[in-house]
């Protein structure tokens, strides 16, 4: 991936409130957990379905909070 893809996919998931941050490739944190990920090492796609999986352990987590 690069940088202007990395801004799309970023943008892309605004629309759903998940907030990515990030600094060059790196992605620093999803929704204000922080996260290391190499945007550089996964096609778009690899990176759509590893947000996605990162958002679902973190709703698992927070409902395991109850």
């Amino acid at each position: 991936m690069n940088k202007e893809q990395l801004i799309k996919i970023a943008e892309a998931f605004k629309k759903y409130n998940i907030d990515i941050e990030f600094q060059d490739l790196t992605i620093t944190a999803i929704n204000h957990h922080p996260a290391t990920l190499n945007a550089a090492d996964y096609m778009p796609n690899q990176m759509v379905e590893l947000i996605c999986k990162f958002m679902q352990t973190q709703i698992i987590s927070d409902m395991w909070q109850f």
